[in-house]
């Protein structure tokens, strides 16, 4: 993007952020942060990846934690800007409403400004009721993704979602356009919708020793329900059928790869909301909803007063919610122990969360599962397309998490301390152990070696100067005896073992608003 594109555009930004329209519901959600530490003082520049040079403005990939930012694709230290020019009108025919968001995210690192769509939509909803649908009344919605639908996916907490636009494997570009009908009917909601893709393709050509390839649309289906079951209950459940390209290996050029599944959710809670997380929601500004909150504060100070005049207790302050979910695939790859065979690999991942919430104290504690092949599920396997061998042996990924804060609302202070145990993933084939972390980042142990748990924890300290600005200080401990390098001698190459211990701190300002 060129400055003279990015200026104009940011200029149309503060326009409908500042012109009187913008009550109609033109917005930017800006976050502003600086960081200043290291993620590793125990190591020098080059000693270990991701890297750790001595210590510097700016965020570090270091800083996250496996048990970090579960339901959420961002760590929080971003320089992010949304851009959202928003507009909701009555449709000209009864209980028709019209809304459409054009949503723009900025990016700014070390590497310059990106900018991308961020599930720009149009909206078209027809009431069953005369009951406004921000005050729970039935309907149906028709929803258009023109560009990106990472925000229309299956499952729930985000790092064990799926059917996002990487699931098309080798598309030809960064969109995956889609179209979304919802139903809200009382305590149930539905949906279906579909996505697609294009995606390079090896098709079989007429000219002996020479394939084709094409750029050919791939679909993707998607479904879901729920529904609440009295005030404290609920169950989700969701599945979906994506197609991926075609093979290109031999007996099998031609043939499609794919991955279906389904996910399914049980909730129990009382006063914490288990709906969809922020990364899932359209981008929508709905004034009527802040006079909501605002109806919901006079209420409650209407309660308090009503408590006191007659003597009895407040509602308790007392918060939780418990949920399990789990998601299974299949997806169709090349059998590595057949020539021209192909077969379904299975998938699968789960989660349990508890929270709780007192006052200003804050708990919470997570048991997360995902096995190699639903690490990789996008890729998709260890080598794409291709099923894992048979003679090779997996663990999954598997770790417990814990963590605790207390706000203390005179000084507006939130200390934090969080703790977990990981078991990684990992690949083992003729006696060397291959640790998977994520899609992209593997560690080799040397031969014979397995790999150990990961310990990690997390002191933090928040400081809440305004509704905008807050300052953040932390110091976290990794142990971590699986990350190698390769080393060389007169003898040739071999794996050795980096230092285990990683001591890093930061202190961070970050504004958002």
């Amino acid at each position: 993007m060129t400055a003279r594109a990015l200026r104009l555009v940011m200029m149309a930004g503060l326009a409908c952020a500042w012109a009187a329209p913008a009550a109609a519901g033109d917005f930017m959600d800006t976050r502003v942060t600086w960081t200043f530490g290291d993620d590793n003082l125990l190591a020098d520049a080059g000693e270990q990846l991701p890297d750790s040079p001595l210590a510097s403005i700016g965020d570090r990939q270091g800083y996250e934690l496996f048990m970090d930012n579960l339901d959420s694709r961002y760590t929080g230290r971003e320089n992010q800007t949304h851009l959202v020019m928003y507009k909701r009108l009555p449709g000209f025919f009864p209980r028709l409403s019209t809304e459409a968001g054009l949503v723009l995210r900025f990016d700014i690192d070390d590497s310059g400004i990106d900018m991308r769509d961020d599930g720009t939509y149009l909206r078209i909803r027809y009431g069953f009721d005369d009951v406004p649908e921000d005050e729970g009344g039935d309907g149906v919605a028709l929803v258009f993704f023109p560009w990106d639908t990472e925000r229309f996916r299956l499952g729930y907490l985000w790092d064990i979602s799926w059917g996002g636009g990487g699931i098309f494997t080798n598309k030809r570009n960064g969109f995956a356009p889609g179209l979304k009908l919802q139903f809200n009917i009382g305590a149930i909601d539905f949906y279906a919708g579909f996505k697609t893709a294009k995606i390079s393709e090896q098709r079989e050509s007429d000219v002996e020793g020479e394939p084709l390839n094409v750029q050919e649309t791939n679909y993707g289906g998607l479904a879901g329900i729920g529904g609440d079951i009295g005030r404290m209950f609920r169950i989700d459940a969701s599945g979906g059928y994506f197609q991926q390209g075609t093979f290109d290996q031999p007996g099998l050029v031609g043939e499609p790869v794919y991955t279906f599944g389904g996910s399914i959710r049980f909730a129990v809670h009382d006063g914490i909301d288990v709906g969809p997380g922020a990364d899932f929601r359209l981008y929508r500004n709905e004034p009527m909803a802040i006079d909501a909150l605002a109806e919901e504060a006079d209420a409650a100070a209407a309660l308090a007063d009503r408590a006191a005049a007659l003597a009895l207790p407040l509602p308790s302050e007392l918060t939780w919610a418990v949920t399990l979910e789990g998601t299974v695939l299949g997806q169709h790859v090349a059998d590595l122990d057949t020539v021209g065979g192909s077969v379904i690999q299975p998938a699968y991942a789960a989660a349990l969360q508890f929270k709780l919430k007192y006052g200003g104290f804050t708990t919470h504690l997570t048991a997360f599962f995902r096995n190699l092949e639903f690490i990789l599920h996008n890729v998709p396997s260890f080598s794409p397309f291709v099923a894992l061998p048979g003679a090779a042996e997996t663990q999954p990924e598997f770790f417990v998490a814990a963590g605790l804060s207390y706000f203390f609302d005179g000084p507006r202070l939130t200390p934090a301390l969080i703790a977990g145990v990981q078991l990684p993933a990992t690949l083992q084939s003729g006696g060397t152990t291959i640790v998977v972390r994520d899609e992209e980042t593997r560690d080799i142990l040397p031969s014979g070696d397995d790999s150990v748990p990961i310990f990690s924890t997390r002191v933090s300290l928040r400081w809440d100067l305004s509704d905008i600005l807050s300052l953040y200080a932390m110091i976290q401990y990794v142990h971590d005896e699986n990350a190698t390098s390769l080393s060389r001698d007169g003898s040739g190459t071999f794996r050795v073992y980096r230092r285990a211990d990683q001591l890093g701190l930061a202190v961070i300002a970050q504004a958002r608003f």
